[in-house]
């Protein structure tokens, strides 16, 4: 039986040198799924134990040699605010590593800078690019998330489950590679449909265009139109709260 290796295509020099691609030619990229991965984050466990929701804007090296690994968060609170949650980080982080810019009432854009997890080191060493977050943990039962990674070549599984592994704990494992799924954007038909509801005021309070008049600028009937706009926002819904939507199909 062939391996998982032997069913993913060749990329880089190896394949040029097959004759399977030009020097002109774009690489390929693999994308690898690893399960069982424990961030052990204790940004996040900090922000989810003040009863705070936010999700993570984007992260990057806070230096060159990578010893550190700055993140942008949005968060947002009742009650109490943001205010303990910010306490408690800034007794853990020197004051340089964390600033907080209020957005509103009980919102606020958090940059923390934390020590470089070695997932994140290894990920950054070859330019790879992360489709979602092993330090976020999943929103169901708060157990680690699956690590979606884009790389340039199957054999770097191998070492992205090296720094993921932990002493003494679960060993994580490669659960899928191959090409990357599309999941989050919208198809050529759900995009139209959106931006035209969007625009003629399907989603205003009063709304100012009803379903039937969008569904005749599609040239669909209302059902068709609805199921359109569904689609849309459940797949900006799925992005907005990092969770995967369903497999898309017609519309």
């Amino acid at each position: 039986m062939p391996t998982l290796a032997s069913r993913i295509p060749v990329t880089g020099r190896r394949a040029r040198r097959r004759g399977g691609l030009g020097p002109s030619d774009p690489l390929p990229l693999v994308e690898i799924v690893l399960d069982g991965v424990n961030g052990d984050d204790w940004v996040t466990d900090t922000l989810r134990s003040q009863g705070l929701v936010f999700r993570m804007l984007g992260c990057r090296p806070a230096d060159r040699g990578r010893r550190r690994l700055v993140r942008l968060f949005e968060i947002q609170a009742d009650g109490a605010g943001i205010g303990p949650a910010i306490r408690r980080l800034r007794a853990r982080v020197a004051a340089r590593d964390i600033a907080v810019s209020t957005l509103g009432s009980g919102r606020a854009l958090l940059r923390v800078a934390v020590p470089m997890p070695a997932i994140c080191s290894a990920a950054f060493d070859m330019g790879d690019f992360c489709m979602s977050c092993p330090l976020m943990a999943s929103e169901q039962g708060l157990e680690p998330a699956p690590w979606n990674v884009l790389v340039p070549q199957i054999v770097d599984a191998r070492r992205l489950l090296r720094a993921s592994a932990r002493p003494g704990g679960p060993r994580p494992s490669l659960v899928r590679a191959g090409a990357y799924r599309k999941r989050w954007g919208l198809t050529g038909r759900q995009e139209k449909a959106l931006r035209l509801a969007f625009q003629m005021g399907y989603f205003d309070y009063p709304r100012k265009a009803p379903l039937s008049t969008i569904a005749a600028r599609l040239g669909v009937g209302r059902s068709a139109a609805l199921e359109l706009l569904r689609r849309a926002t459940t797949k900006l819904a799925a992005q907005r709260f990092q969770s995967e939507p369903a497999v898309d199909c017609s519309p």
